[in-house]
């Protein structure tokens, strides 16, 4: 048997070699199990660092950041579509980690309106988190905005875990004032959806994300353990770090169709105002976070015109004594001249005033008029 020469063995041709299915079966999984243990790593390291912040910290960023959307109504949520909704989550700083398997993790808060007031109330906590495959490397922050449309909406809102599914369920909200709200889908859907990020605002498809309350949250906001149901249907008191933002949700509500009073304007054409939108603790003087905008509306007013001379009228329906409402209606009028004043209208232009049950404007025979006796007014003084 004749053997190869040196020469030979090198001038022979290379054999590829050829993985086999198997073992390239066996690189691809690992390949992917790699990076979705990648991606896991940076939500986890994420998880970590949203544990380190406090809720207000969170809940300043929300308000921040809906307060520069609505500042902008030709790039924002459209007006009409806010005014007829009946919840608002807003979930700051999406985080989206990718490297061929990527996924969404965000925590936020969720506000929904009051029965029959249109008032926005204490806000909830949530968290926001879900997957995306394909091919994607890299990371991105994005603010996510959703609107709860309908009672339908707001019952999945409710529950202990909700994965959004379909066009009839979810879709993409248009942008911008002049944004048609009567496509089927808009018509039909249950939750919209906008993200904003590095300045751009655009709807959003949240398809196969999973909503959930965060209860951790929740029960350092209100410092008891509390669900999102007991929160958004009952009459917790808001805590100090979220009235910015509600009061900053109240400034664009349009509640039964009517706008916020144009202070203003009511006091330059009829030298008085009531400040329909400006509530109170049952049966105590302490303002409800919820008034903060009508009232700096108020103060911006009066600070445009430092000529004028201002009287807050305070007034109560007829229930109670008569000495008893006295007292309330003068200790909340002194509230709201307080309150102006601490937020830089000059103090030696006001004055304030309770009259009790005295001179009321709808019948104390119904609840409906109860509510219409129990007001502030600001009243020109001329003197």
């Amino acid at each position: 048997m004749s053997s190869m020469s040196p020469r030979n063995i090198s001038n022979a041709p290379a054999t590829p070699r050829i993985l086999s299915k198997s073992r390239a079966a066996r690189i691809a999984v690992a390949l992917i199990t790699a990076a979705a243990f990648f991606g896991a790593v940076q939500l986890r390291a994420q998880d970590r660092q949203d544990a380190e912040n406090t809720p207000d910290k969170r809940l300043r960023s929300a308000t921040e950041s809906f307060r520069e959307v609505m500042h902008e109504p030709d790039k924002g949520i459209p007006r009409d579509l806010f005014d007829k909704s009946r919840c608002i989550a807003i979930i700051p700083g999406v985080k989206k980690a990718a490297f061929i398997v990527g996924g969404k993790y965000g925590r936020g808060f969720v506000s929904c309106r009051r029965g029959g007031t249109g008032r926005f109330g204490s806000p909830a906590a949530i968290r926001i988190e879900g997957g995306s495959y394909g091919l994607q490397i890299g990371g991105s922050s994005t603010d996510v905005f959703l609107l709860v449309m309908n009672e339908g909406g707001m019952h999945k809102l409710l529950e202990d875990k909700f994965t959004i599914g379909g066009e009839g369920e979810a879709a993409a909200g248009p942008v911008g004032r002049d944004a048609s709200a009567n496509t089927d889908v808009l018509l039909h859907a249950e939750i919209l959806s906008w993200s904003r990020s590095r300045g751009l605002f655009a709807g959003l498809s949240l398809e196969g994300s999973t909503l959930r309350p965060d209860n951790g949250e929740d029960e350092k906001l209100y410092g008891e353990k509390v669900t999102n149901q007991q929160i958004l249907q009952g009459d917790y008191k808001t805590p100090a770090g979220a009235r910015p933002l509600v009061a900053e949700l109240n400034r664009y509500r349009n509640a039964g169709g009517h706008e916020h009073e144009d202070v203003g304007a009511s006091l330059t054409t009829h030298g008085r105002v009531t400040l329909s939108n400006v509530h109170f603790e049952t049966g105590k003087a302490e303002l409800t976070s919820d008034s903060e905008g009508a009232l700096t509306q108020a103060a911006d007013a009066l600070k445009a015109h430092p000529d004028w001379k201002i009287r807050v009228e305070g007034y109560t329906d007829n229930r109670g004594s008569k000495d008893g409402n006295l007292k309330l209606s003068s200790d909340r009028a002194d509230a709201v001249m307080n309150w102006l004043g601490d937020h830089g209208v000059d103090k030696s232009r006001l004055t304030a005033k309770g009259y009790g049950d005295a001179h009321p404007v709808a019948s104390n025979a119904s609840e409906s008029g109860r509510a219409k006796n129990r007001r502030v007014v600001l009243v020109r003084d001329n003197s």
